[in-house]
């Protein structure tokens, strides 16, 4: 029984996780794209690469998009370990507690373009962003595997916590701006700028949680939980960016931006909190079978309340030959929030064109405290006026599969005339 128990947590956590992919073709360099984006993309990567064209760029609604799910410690392989047992012994249940690191954390974030158009060098466009997390505590599972002990359990927001978010934006962008008075010394540098109007659709996230579960053969099981989630929908906000770029040599082109520049979203329609309370006193198996629990859900409304995007560095390089490209992006933000993270990222790309209709899209990133590493791997097919393609990526595995924490899916189609 109890291992069927377990088995249900392991499958919640990973089919239904609850961070932010600017664009879905990001997925195809692992997140090196800062100075591979153009037309309409560039507007979210660096606008300074909004350079002036005699063609038009289209992005058209539903196609480009990009969605990931992902957890810190469990796979596949995980889930067969466990089935294929009888029962799991005291070094089996130690080794899914190793795993935890505190606790079990999983993510889900999507992208999907609406509609974008670029011309000479600006940009208007629209998307759709959602992201989510959540985290439970490693001592849950702990109680799951070893059942009660006299002892106690403290819980708090600490290793438990619930957020999700979803916005859209409409988002204008100008780039290809000389910056002139530059020393002689210094290769021209282009600018750039975007502005993004942001729709708030919904808003979740945990400002309380507080829970005890004690055993003893004197007072037998007591346990209280407390939980606060604050949701909204409907909000407005803002948040800018700024792009440079530059080739000091032949082949070679170098870059920063600075995003989330002004960022927030307040949200002041349909905001509430949701306060959950549940209570058992004194419990022992011989009362299970009575009322021996009291379960509370109120839900009041609230203020009006803003939610900060911290700006966000992200510095970049891109090594072009004439059938190879390689590149590396580093992206660190000023906090840790549902979209940026304080601990930095190092992702690097590569794009191989053994002929010219069939591109082919590899990456990776190394991984953090936060996150697992990845590997990404792409294909597209090219016109004279457009291309197709799709790529996947794979957490803590070279290839999706068994032993992989996680996955993404991108796709995109660009045209131009």
């Amino acid at each position: 029984m109890k291992k069927h128990i377990l088995t249900l947590f392991i499958a919640v956590v990973i089919a239904c996780p609850l961070l932010a992919i600017k664009t879905g073709k990001s997925i195809f360099y692992a997140d090196s794209y800062m100075l591979r984006a153009r037309g309409v993309e560039a507007a979210y990567w660096n606008p300074a690469n909004l350079i002036k064209s005699k063609y038009y760029d289209l992005w058209l609604p539903g196609v480009n998009m990009g969605i990931y799910a992902k957890n810190n410690a469990l796979d596949l392989d995980t889930y067969n370990f466990i089935m294929g047992k009888e029962y799991l012994s005291d070094s089996d249940k130690q080794l899914l507690l190793d795993k935890m690191d505190g606790s079990l954390r999983g993510s889900l974030n999507g992208n999907i373009s609406v509609l974008g158009y670029a011309f000479s060098n600006m940009s208007i466009s629209s998307s759709i962003s959602m992201m989510g997390k959540m985290s439970i505590s490693e001592q849950y599972l702990d109680l799951l595997l070893h059942g009660n002990t006299e002892g106690e359990y403290l819980f708090d927001k600490t290793h438990n916590d619930l957020a999700a978010l979803s916005f859209a934006d409409i988002t204008f962008g100008m780039g290809d701006i000389k910056i002139p008075y530059l020393p002689e010394v210094i290769p021209p540098v282009r600018f750039g700028f975007s502005a993004s109007l942001l729709a708030g659709l919904g808003s979740v996230h945990m400002e309380q949680y507080d829970g005890r579960i004690s055993s003893s053969v004197d007072t037998g099981m007591s346990l209280y939980q407390d939980v606060n989630l604050r949701t909204a929908t409907g909000g407005a906000g803002f948040k800018g960016m700024i792009g440079m770029a530059s080739n000091p040599i032949p082949g070679l082109e170098v870059g920063l931006t600075i995003d989330n520049i002004f960022g927030t979203i307040a949200w002041n329609m349909f905001t509430e909190d949701q306060k959950y309370h549940f209570e058992a006193n004194n419990v022992y198996v011989s009362n299970l079978n009575d009322d021996f629990y009291t379960q509370t859900k109120v839900r009041e409304e609230t203020d009006s309340f803003s939610i900060e995007l911290p700006p966000e560095i992200r510095m970049g390089a891109l090594w072009t030959a004439k059938k190879v490209s390689l590149s590396a992006d580093y992206t660190q933000a000023f906090k840790t929030s549902m979209v940026t993270s304080s601990v930095g990222k190092l992702s690097m790309g590569a794009r191989f064109l053994p002929v010219y209709f069939l591109p082919l899209h590899f990456g990776i990133s190394l991984g953090n405290s936060q996150n697992p590493w990845l590997a990404s791997y792409g294909i597209s097919l090219k016109s004279e006026t457009g291309e197709i393609g799709v790529a996947f990526q794979s957490y803590d595995s070279l290839i999706p599969g068994p032993t992989s924490k996680g996955v993404s899916i991108g796709s995109f189609i660009r045209i131009w005339y």
